[in-house]
């Protein structure tokens, strides 16, 4: 009888901890299915040898960033869009290898770009200059399926 209510209480207090320890690990502004833009005004990163995103969730912001894309390819499609937009401009260079500019945009409203394609150089950083914006901005580089 004694070991059977040690092992009942041993068995309540893990799960006890277990709850407390999920509880507070949780945080707030958990980032929504389908959406990995988190806190305002906080980038969200993603890189990999065959893909590069960078994503931000942007309200009044003045931001300027050249990120290395730690891309290892020669072929590359690129995406990019505005959503929720309410103010400002987004202007996006990718810069290649031999400091090439390979592509150049500016957004100052909703939209995507036109499909656009690196070929025969590596993308090597994408400088994003974010100036009084107030939206959701979002870069993809990833291999060109040719």
């Amino acid at each position: 009888m004694f070991k059977k209510h040690y092992i009942f209480l041993l068995t309540f207090r893990v799960l006890i901890i277990l709850f407390i320890v999920n509880v507070y690990s949780c945080r707030e502004n958990i980032i929504t299915n389908g959406s990995s833009i988190g806190n305002i005004n906080e980038p969200v990163k993603s890189k990999n040898p065959e893909s590069y995103s960078f994503e931000i969730n942007a309200s009044k912001i003045t931001f300027n960033e050249t990120d290395e894309t730690q891309l290892n390819i020669t072929n590359a499609d690129i995406q990019i869009s505005v959503t929720g937009y309410s103010s400002g401009i987004v202007s996006v260079t990718i810069i290649g290898d031999n400091l090439l500019d390979l592509y150049t945009n500016t957004f100052t409203n909703n939209g995507s770009s036109p499909p656009a394609k690196i070929t025969n150089h590596i993308p090597e950083k994408v400088k994003v200059e974010l100036l009084n914006f107030s939206g959701k901005f979002k870069i993809r580089i990833i291999r060109s399926i040719l």
